[in-house]
């Protein structure tokens, strides 16, 4: 992990009302943010870290006022301010590229730096947009984020966007998730941060075209992950219940119960980047002896397993064969291969299994997207469940910072579009010809500006060549008059 500035309690204490949110997050982003993570790779964990932080310190005490099932709202939004922001930074590497092709060379000393700025702010404002995305979804599930360790953000982030991937030795997954929590945590964040940052120099390079690219591209970009999100979120609150009423009956079953939802994971022959990330935060979670044992078994005979079953004390039975119906129903959907596992599960258990339970379970994650404790059973239920409060909808969300992401380049992009179409638009065909004439009257405003600088700038090379020259014959008379004497003195001895 990018070693970071470690979190402090009393930084949860400041008051909301007290620090200009965007101000505030400058602030823990500049301490974090250096020139030297752009150019390495570790910019985005860093950046992902420093906002994790920033968030976590305000909504310290606060509840989410968004629920599980509404979390699609979230996504629509992240996705609509990616795609503005990609569309921005695409507009001006196109102006940047045109006013290169009308200045030349001397425009391009100004230009092209330009765009690459903007190529690279979008990169960076897109992920905090998706940061706080994914922020948001955490909280509305009920599950925290470690402010000093992301980890679970990072590799989710890393194998939607494809930077960590499989192999054909991996075993349906195995080795990936051995990957994952073997590998050089710091490296793995570096090719993450150069993968996006490359790809986000990839869709602005074509003019014109980028301006639409740039934005879907953003905004498909921005929804899939907000999807792998919700569902991490929704795997990762159900197990953390799951797995903790299991532990207060008898914590010696937990080993076998992350065999169990590796088996069930993989049924379908592939895992999930959901379910990879949530294996991998389980086995993370565990001790290096028992994790150790894991790994080696992972990819194994689920037959072994399911032998291994009668292990699992009797006190404990009712709580583990919840937690696999909870494992099973958690992707929303039950495959033949899953219910035939849980059957001879529930067998080697010595349990009844309840068709009706697992579909009740399918439809509270479904509607809720939470489950609900199961009644009569001997285990204690998570504490700090959802509230049951009314939403107040996505405005009352205090803890959000809506300064860090609303960029003074979207709002007046979006009052300057909004007035124009109000005020000078009455149609699509007026929108487009006010837009080209604008594009004209901008790049005439530009050839102008220009043609003054190039005038001024001739004058300045014109005059410091007539100086040179000036420069020049002064050294020369200088050089004769010192030789004529010398000569004189010569024939005078002769």
């Amino acid at each position: 992990m990018t070693r970071t500035a470690p979190f402090h309690p009393e930084d949860a204490a400041t008051s909301a009302a007290t620090l200009h949110p965007l101000r505030d997050f400058a602030e823990k982003l500049g301490r974090e943010l250096r020139f030297e993570d752009i150019r390495s790779g570790a910019w985005h964990a860093r950046l992902v870290t420093a906002y994790v932080r920033h968030y976590e310190a305000r909504r310290a005490g606060t509840a989410s006022a968004v629920r599980a099932s509404e979390t699609d709202a979230l996504i629509r939004r992240a996705s609509k301010e990616a795609a503005l922001v990609g569309a921005s930074a695409a507009g001006i590497s196109t102006s940047a590229a045109m006013f290169t092709l009308d200045t030349g060379f001397v425009g391009a000393l100004v230009a092209v730096p330009v765009a690459g700025a903007a190529m690279g702010l979008d990169t960076m404002l897109r992920s905090l947009i998706q940061a706080r995305m994914m922020c948001d979804v955490a909280s509305a599930f009920g599950v925290r984020i470690d402010p000093d360790d992301p980890w679970d953000l990072l590799h989710l982030n890393a194998l939607t966007s494809g930077s960590e991937t499989w192999e054909d030795s991996d075993h349906g997954g195995a080795g990936l998730v051995g990957r994952m929590l073997t590998e050089d945590t710091e490296a793995a964040e570096r090719k993450l941060g150069n993968r996006l940052m490359g790809e986000g120099v990839l869709r602005n390079l074509l003019p014109f075209a980028s301006v639409l690219t740039s934005s879907v591209t953003s905004w498909r970009h921005t929804r899939r992950l907000g999807e792998a999100s919700v569902a991490y979120a929704r795997y990762r609150r159900a197990l953390d219940d799951a797995f903790s009423a299991v532990r207060a009956v008898d914590a010696r079953c937990v080993e076998l119960l992350i065999e169990g939802a590796w088996c069930l994971f993989g049924t379908d022959g592939v895992l999930r980047s959901e379910a990879t990330v949530m294996l991998a935060h389980l086995l993370r979670n565990s001790p290096s002896a028992a994790r150790k044992r894991l790994l080696e078994r992972l990819g194994g005979d689920e037959a072994q397993w399911v032998e291994r079953l009668h292990e699992v004390p009797e006190p404990a039975r009712d709580a583990f064969l919840h937690a696999l119906e909870v494992i099973a129903a958690v992707d929303l959907s039950m495959s033949n291969a899953e219910w035939l596992l849980l059957r001879q599960a529930a067998a080697a258990l010595n349990r009844p299994l309840r068709r009706e339970r697992v579909q009740a379970l399918l439809k509270q994650f479904r509607t809720d997207g939470v489950v609900r404790a199961p009644q009569g059973d001997a285990f204690e239920p998570r504490e700090g469940r959802m509230p049951s409060s009314p939403v107040a909808g996505l405005g009352a969300d205090a803890h959000a910072a809506p300064g860090a992401m609303k960029t003074a380049v979207a709002f007046l992009a979006g009052v300057a579009s909004g007035w124009m179409a109000r005020s000078t638009v009455d149609n699509s065909r007026g929108a487009v010809v006010s837009v080209a004439t604008a594009a004209f009257g901008l790049v005439a405003w530009m050839r102008r500006v220009i043609a003054t600088e190039r005038e001024y700038l001739s004058d300045l090379v014109a005059e410091a060549r007539s100086r040179a020259n000036l420069h020049q014959v002064h050294s020369r008379r200088a050089a004769d008059s010192g030789a004529r004497p010398v000569a004189d003195s010569r024939e005078g001895h002769a």
